[in-house]
């Protein structure tokens, strides 16, 4: 997702690597040039193309919308997956866009005192996303309306060029990148996140390697539960949130209720409870924007 704190040295650039990121830059120019209409029309063309002609993971976004959704008929599944690929093109067309552009006067917040009154506790805040719409517009918002965002990430890809790019990218926009290359440094990132009052986003939605398999719509699948840990640690209020796309760089960022964890003498059990009410907080966010969330994750493997 999105970085924090002081930039830090990026990925070593080989020369394979260094052309990629001027390719990926010139790309990005291009695109920053052209009229809103041809861009959405790219982006509808190319989402089609992928998921009816190369037919790209079309297969697993099937299965997981017949888990995830089960009322609906095979049709309405094969609609909805391909109406997802358009808005996954979209969002990377967007991504590009805003090398050259400034998306901050497109992206409006719904309800922006849920997070004022979470900031208004001094304790710094974390986020929790999902693959929703375009989720680094949604951090960018929160990075510039709020504070900074941080998400201790590892490398996007194998390219240290593309890897380059991404995170010039996101500094663009007013985040900061940070990269979790070492052993506790993430844990360190957050806590010094937190102590600075500043915003630590979550995805949780992806299967992570390891950890235990808990119901996501009435199947057991791999669950982050590192939120649920860290809060042990470092409380401060969690919030839920996605973007929902209304056009070509238009969004709207909606916040739900602020999440409340709650402990006991079983602090392992809590970690399990906690990212069990995670799942239960990203099955609602699917189901209010399914034709926006990005079904290619392999969720139930």
């Amino acid at each position: 997702m999105i970085g924090t704190g002081a930039p830090v040295e990026l990925f070593p650039e080989d020369q394979g690597g260094f052309r990629l990121y001027f390719l990926m830059s010139f790309i990005a120019r291009v695109i920053g040039t052209l009229p809103e209409s041809i861009l959405q029309g790219m982006a509808t063309g190319l989402g089609v193309f992928l998921f009816d002609v190369i037919r790209l993971r079309r297969s697993l976004m099937l299965r997981n919308i017949q888990i995830a959704l089960p009322e609906l008929s095979y049709k309405d599944r094969v609609a909805m997956a391909r109406r997802s690929m358009v808005h996954l093109v979209t969002t990377v067309i967007e991504l590009l866009w805003v090398w050259s552009n400034d998306m901050e006067s497109r992206v409006s917040i719904a309800n922006p005192e849920v997070f004022s009154e979470a900031l208004s506790r001094d304790r710094g805040a974390y986020i929790l996303c999902t693959h929703t719409g375009n989720f680094e517009a949604f951090a960018m918002i929160i990075s510039r309306k709020f504070a900074k965002v941080t998400s201790p990430v590892k490398r996007v890809g194998s390219s240290p060029g593309l890897n380059r790019f991404i995170m010039e990218n996101r500094t663009k926009q007013g985040m900061d990148a940070f990269v979790r290359n070492k052993k506790g440094a993430g844990f360190l990132a957050i806590t010094r996140a937190l102590a600075e009052k500043r915003v630590v986003g979550f995805m949780m939605d992806q299967a992570r390697p390891g950890e235990p398999r808990l119901l996501l719509f009435g199947k057991p699948a791999k669950t982050n539960t590192s939120l649920g840990a860290i809060w042990t640690k470092c409380p401060a209020p969690v919030v839920a949130g996605y973007c929902e796309r209304k056009g070509f760089a238009r969004h709207v960022v909606h916040l739900l209720p602020e999440v409340q964890f709650s402990t006991s003498d079983d602090n392992a059990a809590d970690i399990l409870s906690r990212a069990a009410q995670c799942n239960t907080i990203v099955e609602q966010i699917v189901r209010i924007c399914p034709d926006q969330y990005w079904w290619v994750h392999d969720r139930w493997k």
